[in-house]
């Protein structure tokens, strides 16, 4: 029977094996949580970050001012970075092999956040960038998040034991006390902060490093508490509590306002089960339990675990399924696989490599960090050298060889579409191929949108004198059209101002943060600037359905058209239920699931609405470039071998490039210049 916590040397470190029971029952419901629930929370990771803070504070209030902050830092990265290291130049490595180029770019900055200790708050930027490459395609590197927090408070714990530890040799105030009121107020502080973050964006509350702190500060509160012997009756009692509690959580709090009031659960749990006390020889004592040979199995291979279930399944997702609940065959493969990492791991790394001696001696414990850190490096320079090369290669194709929109005009030369790969502008540089930014608007210029922040604002200016102002307005079906504007512009001398909120249209009934201020005041704001033209999409395609004009456009437009703007409508361009480039990637541009009559995507007639009853109306659709009538009248990804879509919905900005003298025509023709 596998009972450590006899060791000597693990009971001056106060190691107690329940609470490394209690670790690998968090694991189980992490790794459960995340392959079978859709977006509940297990709170095990909740229970991870309370044990590392409460042996963490416990070690230094057992040390005081012998704390030594660059020893301990080394150290304790030394155990973090070497097996994270590998599964991170692995899951690169695997990730070039299987996954789509369009994932490269995103996949390789997660990959260095994660290694570098950030992945929090990669992942924050990119639930806030609407150009990042969608998240709906699960990121290997996401786990990483905890892993991020956890070094980042490693830190900054450490800086604060320094801090207490001079306080005590100057002014005399014991550790404990100053480190606890120091816990006290932190906790607090924190904890009042991710509430009011919790209420704003939950998204962004869940990874901040500031709304997690208190966790940390708690159960570093806990260690601190001074050591008292219950009785039998009530030790167990705690301890099952604890348990039973930290089992629940997902099912009663799986949605709750995490890390706020719902994390108080899983911590309570944990901070039960340890001050129920360490009862192996009970075996009525929930520790007794924790203690057995499975649960240590499993908590011994906790760290490793983490690591690696979340990039296998990711992996097997995209390669077997759709990236959804794991049929019993998938949860079998997906389970055994990581096991088997997860155990490699820990006997290659965390017994073989950690266990050398020369490991305890600061020079070569540092180095080790750098030698694994520097494989993981290696591994994303790697992948970096392959996007570069796959974006030069296509950038190097003649131009008659790229044709995009202009293969169909009347005459052209045909040419041949590549199955699969080798299409411009690149299979990785797709995933990013929104127009070129014009510099950015600045709050009180005369003539710029009052609120220019509410959004995206860029002004095109053109040399020489102006002659006419063309305000944009809309979401990002509007924006992508800057492509084929700024040629026009640049020639008739125009000023562009391009006022667009992302998923956001100008009279839309989105209650989303911040749309229906943006239309008020785009409004209120073409009424007083009165440029000479309005341009913006005048119609609503759909992934499912066709198209349809009830988003209230034509409501808001009304009294900015009857003023005598001239309004340029162009029409929406076909929407898709999938990623068009990873379509193509996978399948090959010729396969019919990568394509769809056009009667499935737009109506016969463009649906107007009320647009029609209002002056100074212009419309441009330019439909018969996105789905041609022949052969087939289908709509395409590839056109003239060129990526129609960078995405889900928006037109990339290679393609649109092509159509400029389509756009540059159909403009005189249908506006005049």
């Amino acid at each position: 029977m596998l009972v450590p916590v006899a060791a000597p040397d693990r009971a001056r470190s106060g190691y107690r094996a329940d609470i490394q029971g209690l670790r690998g029952f968090a694991i189980v419901l992490v790794v459960a949580y995340h392959l079978w629930t859709s977006g509940r929370v297990s709170g095990g990771v909740d229970v991870f970050l309370f044990i590392s803070a409460f042996l963490m504070v416990g070690s230094y209030a057992r040390k005081g001012t012998a704390f030594r902050l660059v020893s301990f830092l080394i150290q304790r990265f030394r155990r973090l970075v070497p097996g994270a290291a590998v599964v991170i130049a692995v899951t690169l490595f695997v990730g070039w092999i299987v996954l789509p180029p369009t994932r490269y770019g995103s996949f390789l900055a997660h990959g260095q956040a994660s290694l570098f200790y950030y992945e929090n708050w990669q992942m924050i930027a990119d639930s806030v960038d609407y150009m990042a490459p969608s998240a709906s395609q699960l990121n290997p590197f996401q786990h990483f998040w905890s892993l991020s927090v956890q070094g980042q408070v490693f830190v900054l714990l450490a800086l604060l034991f320094v801090a207490c530890s001079f306080v005590e040799r100057h002014a005399g105030i014991p550790v404990r006390r100053t480190l606890a009121a120091a816990l006290g107020l932190v906790t607090v502080v924190s904890f009042g902060y991710a509430t009011w973050l919790v209420g704003i964006d939950p998204a962004v509350a869940y990874l901040s490093t500031w709304a997690r702190f208190w966790e940390f500060s708690l159960a570093g509160l806990a260690a601190l508490l001074p050591a008292f012997t219950l009785p039998d009756a009530a030790s167990r009692a705690l301890s099952w509590l604890g348990v039973g509690l930290l089992t629940v959580t997902g099912l009663v709090l799986g949605r709750g306002d995490f890390p706020s009031w719902a994390a108080l659960m899983p911590l309570a749990a944990a901070a039960l089960v340890m001050l129920g006390g360490a009862r192996a020889d009970d075996r009525w004592h929930a520790s007794w339990w924790l203690t057995r040979r499975p649960a240590l199995f499993v908590a011994n291979r906790a760290y490793s675990l983490y690591l690696w279930h979340w990039p296998v399944y990711a992996m097997y997702a995209w390669v077997m399924t759709p990236p959804a609940r794991l049929d019993p065959m998938g949860s079998v493969i997906v389970l055994a696989l990581s096991l088997l990492c997860a155990d490699l791991t820990t006997r290659l790394i965390e017994r073989r490599f950690q266990g050398l001696l020369l490991l305890g001696r600061l020079r070569y414990a540092l180095a080790a960090i750098l030698t694994f850190s520097m494989i993981a490096l290696a591994a994303s320079m790697g992948v970096q050298a392959l996007i570069q090369r796959d974006a030069t290669a296509t950038a190097n194709l003649p131009e008659a060889d790229r044709p995009g929109g202009r293969v169909l005009t009347p005459g052209a030369t045909a040419t041949p579409t590549p199955a699969r790969r080798g299409i411009a502008p690149g299979d990785a540089a797709i995933a990013n191929d929104w127009p070129t930014p014009w510099p950015g608007c600045v709050a009180g210029d005369p003539g710029l949108p009052p609120n220019p922040d509410s959004g995206w604002c860029h002004v095109f200016l053109p040399e020489g004198d102006v002659t006419k102002t063309v305000a944009v307005v809309g979401d990002s079906h509007a924006y992508q059209w800057l492509t084929a504007l700024e040629p026009l512009a640049a020639e008739q001398h125009w000023r562009v101002i391009a006022h667009v909120m992302p998923a956001c249209r100008v009279g839309s009934p989105s209650e989303a943060a911040g749309c229906p201020e943006y239309g008020a005041e785009t409004i209120a704001w073409l009424l007083e600037l009165h440029p000479d033209y309005v341009f913006s999409t005048g119609s609503s395609a759909q992934a499912s359905d066709p198209e349809h004009d009830d988003w209230g456009w034509a409501a808001a437009i009304a009294p900015v058209a009857e003023s005598g703007v001239q309004v340029v409508n162009v029409r929406d361009n076909p929407r898709w239920g999938f990623n068009m480039p990873e379509c193509i990637q996978r399948y090959g541009s010729l396969d019919a699931r990568c394509r769809a009559p056009r009667t499935e995507k737009l109506l016969d007639a463009w649906p107007k609405g009320g647009l029609e009853t209002l002056p100074n109306m212009h419309y441009l659709d330019f439909s018969d470039w996105l789905c041609p009538p022949s052969p087939g009248s289908e709509c395409l990804g590839v056109i003239g071998n060129t990526y129609v879509y960078m995405d889900t919905n928006h037109l990339s900005r290679t393609y649109v490039a092509t159509l400029v003298d389509v756009f540059a025509e159909a403009w005189r023709t249908e506006v005049g210049v």
